[in-house]
């Protein structure tokens, strides 16, 4: 079953916070949790939620605070939160960056989706956590749901210069101990246990101008953000980008999964799950892609034997000699001689 990918500006949020706010060392953090630290310099990459999983869990373990995610959201800053961030900041309401906020979900999470209904005069935004993945969410929702909630009313206020006050709040989860916090951020009915997560307030607020409010910069940003989600919508697969990654390198050159996760934007432990997940492996679609270069090659007369090995990245022709029978049954003359 194909894994819940998260955007690393939510990997990003969590690291830094946690590093400003309580001191903890972001590399090791990252390190720990399998984390390339240099994907966070590529916010607008996925990362897969079981890292994401491990990065709340070890993030409470080192701040000791276990209502970091609470405070997460408190702290929260849309100008950190890429182009989704750009499309909201710039809606001419909050209702209208409610839906925008709802559609473009997806860009930033595979693993919950946002969306909200209107009736009897108030708003119901549910946070739903989807059921066809494997989505570390469906075991562990508390802390991307109390985020999410939690940021929703600091962005409320930044968007509008209001402070949104919720009717009552509901949680899957049970009922922490200790519940002071969220009485103190939400400042309202708390539910847990319930049927889903849902933050429910007045309809009136959807009428809210946003302060930022710009039309054609929100066409621009919106576009961008449209081709994005286009491009995560259309089917696509990692064994498909690592093929032509190691066609384009493997130039006398012998790609290694280092080189490959490198230029696909992610780590080589995710990279390794993905593959997995699709049923192969780096070293398969390799040992695959070399031998039907070789297949080619050997095609034509003209492209000496000992050349063929040099472009498949052999250090020299005995191993591809070997390698060549091992994939065939034959050595890579037989197979000339056979085939011409």
């Amino acid at each position: 079953m194909k894994e819940a990918t998260f955007s690393v500006y939510l990997t990003r949020g969590i690291v830094q916070f946690a590093a400003a706010k309580y001191g903890v060392d972001a590399n090791s953090l990252c390190k720990d949790v399998g984390i390339d630290p240099i994907l966070l310099k590529m916010p607008d990459q996925q990362i897969a939620g079981s890292l994401h999983s491990a990065l709340w869990r070890e993030v409470i373990k080192r701040t000791g605070d276990e209502n970091f995610a609470l405070h997460l959201g408190k702290a929260f800053n849309l100008a950190t939160f890429g182009i989704v961030g750009y499309v909201l900041v710039n809606c001419q309401t909050f209702g209208e960056a409610l839906e925008k906020f709802s559609r473009y979900t997806r860009l930033f999470s595979q693993g919950a989706y946002i969306h909200f209904t209107v009736a009897d005069g108030l708003v119901f935004c549910d946070c739903d956590i989807v059921q066809e993945l494997k989505n570390y969410l469906l075991e562990q929702p508390q802390y991307a749901v109390e985020s999410t909630f939690s940021s929703l009313l600091t962005a409320t206020k930044f968007l509008t210069g209001k402070q949104l006050y919720p009717h009552t709040v509901w949680f899957q989860y049970p009922r922490p101990v200790d519940t002071s916090e969220y009485e103190r951020i939400f400042q309202t009915g708390l539910h847990f246990s319930m049927p889903t997560n849902r933050i429910i307030f007045d309809a009136n607020c959807l009428n809210w101008a946003v302060l930022s409010a710009n039309s054609n910069l929100l066409l621009m940003f919106e576009q961008h953000a449209q081709t994005m989600l286009d491009a995560m919508n259309q089917e696509d697969n990692y064994t498909r980008k690592v093929v032509q990654e190691i066609l384009q390198q493997l130039k006398a050159n012998l790609p290694t999964i280092e080189t490959v996760a490198r230029n696909l934007a992610i780590s080589i432990r995710q990279l390794q799950r993905e593959l997995q997940t699709e049923g192969t492996s780096y070293q398969e679609l390799l040992d695959n892609t070399r031998k039907e270069l070789a297949l080619r090659h050997l095609k034509n007369p003209a492209t000496p034997i000992q050349d063929v090995a040099f472009l498949l990245g052999f250090s020299e022709p005995s191993a591809f000699h070997r390698a060549f029978k091992k994939w065939t049954g034959q050595t890579p003359r037989n197979y000339r001689l056979s085939y011409c």
